[in-house]
């Protein structure tokens, strides 16, 4: 999370609030509209890979000749928001924007062959359906981007899915050449809304 997310958070928790609407006698409501996490050279798998978990499952319709990568990503709240990994915090958690910068090599210098990315997230042991987010279709106008952004609907709720103050998110890459493997920066903004109630936490950070 960024320095200046979590001083705002601090500021917002200082102060406690009454019972109201049915709420908690006691809680703090902490909103938090940019809440970023960034995470450096994340690897991806080759088209060539021998793993078959490295490719998108059964019923991903591809065109002839594309290739399609998936690499799950899990993003770790409870670094810097030690009571949202509590019973006592009930959230609402949303993706905004997550951006992919690759980290180029001789092998790959651009995303040039990479024509489709889906983002989503992975409801793998939280038995809750995995659901597409967003998607970013390659732009003829920037053929061959270094970065990719991809801006997501802010309309589905993703705090059913966090476990333990985590939440796992997938990236389907569609590829129109052999790709070797590469890493890349990927950097996730969401807009948090979190209940803490203070009778059961007691106490913070």
């Amino acid at each position: 999370m960024t320095t200046s997310t979590r001083s705002r958070l601090l500021a917002l928790l200082a102060v406690p609030l009454l019972a109201a609407c049915g709420k908690p006698l006691l809680f703090a409501e902490v909103e938090i509209p940019l809440a970023e996490v960034t995470l450096q050279s994340q690897p991806f798998p080759s088209t060539e890979s021998p793993n078959p978990t490295d490719f998108c499952p059964a019923g991903v319709v591809l065109g002839p000749g594309i290739t399609c990568l998936q690499r799950t990503i899990g993003f770790d709240f409870g670094n810097d928001f030690r009571d949202l990994t509590r019973d006592a915090a009930s959230y609402e958690l949303r993706l905004t924007d997550l951006g992919i910068t690759l980290n180029a090599t001789q092998a790959l210098q651009d995303f040039g062959d990479v024509l489709e990315v889906v983002v989503g997230v992975d409801g793998t042991g939280t038995g809750l359906p995995s659901v597409e987010l967003a998607s970013y279709r390659q732009s003829a106008a920037d053929p061959n981007p270094t970065s990719i952004v991809v801006s997501a609907s802010s309309n589905v709720d993703l705090g059913p899915y966090l476990e333990a103050g985590q939440i796992t998110l997938f990236t389907r890459l569609q590829v129109g050449a052999v790709t070797p493997e590469f890493t890349a920066d990927v950097v996730a903004q969401f807009y948090l809304k979190a209940l803490i109630d203070w009778g059961k936490v007691g106490g913070i950070f």
